[in-house]
């Protein structure tokens, strides 16, 4: 029984575990500019059909410490190891972390915290460390974080024209003189007894053995007759 009920959950775990294969990978790019100005960037794939702002910086290997503020959501409190401590109450009365959302060639302030915002493939999010009003971070393009999109199969693959058959000419065999029935015969003398030529007429094939076979029984019989008749002259004598 014991056995049963494990082979049933792993079969389910590993059912649960197995995604399509013909399931579909998205990116989405996360920009993160400092204080100083420098900037990293990141590409992060996806199979959902869509992730939020946290789960994009998460999956992204990023350092982060976020402070959750219930239904209003989640704040970034340490990215990237900036600040180097985190303030009281994520909070301080310096610089923090704004969030945006690329929208066509610029940023724009999110109204949704990380948790709640959503990215489908070829979005963008930036964040930037920053104090006063909202200073957007670098405008840093799609295709060079994630990549120029490969162009469809059908569009990239160029048909080649197969080059025009060219039949190779087979070698043609020059038939090899036909020897005359003179030349093949030995250089020797015919025999006084027949003469062979190419124009004479053809010998005659030997009479099937079938013919001579009544004269040898007819032979047989005669000599049998003889022996016969010799032994009975013997018996009566002069």
């Amino acid at each position: 029984m014991w056995l049963g009920a494990a082979a049933s959950a792993a079969l389910i775990a590993a059912l649960l575990s197995i995604r399509p294969a013909h399931a579909a990978i998205h990116h989405a790019a996360l920009v993160i500019q400092h204080a100083s100005g420098s900037v990293i960037t990141r590409c992060v794939a996806f199979a959902e059909g869509q992730i939020t702002g946290l789960q994009l910086v998460e999956r992204s290997g990023v350092q982060y410490d976020v402070q959750s503020f219930g239904s209003i959501g989640s704040a970034m409190c340490q990215l990237d190891r900036e600040p180097s401590t985190v303030p009281p109450g994520c909070f301080g009365s310096g610089p923090y972390w704004q969030y945006f959302h690329r929208q066509g060639a610029g940023w724009q302030t999110s109204a949704l915290g990380a948790s709640s915002s959503g990215l489908h493939d070829g979005d963008m999010d930036g964040w930037r460390f920053a104090a006063g009003p909202t200073q957007a971070p670098r405008v840093v393009a799609f295709a060079s974080v994630c990549g120029a999109p490969a162009p469809p199969l059908a569009a990239s693959a160029t048909r080649v024209a197969p080059a025009p058959h060219q039949a190779t000419p087979l070698p043609v065999a020059t038939p090899a003189p036909t020897p005359s029935l003179e030349a093949s015969l030995p250089s020797a003398s015919p025999s006084p007894f027949a003469v062979l030529t190419s124009t004479g007429p053809r010998a005659q094939p030997p009479k099937p053995a079938a013919a001579v076979g009544p004269w040898l029984a007819f032979g047989s019989l005669a000599i049998l007759l003889l022996t016969l008749g010799a032994i009975n002259l013997r018996r009566r004598g002069p």
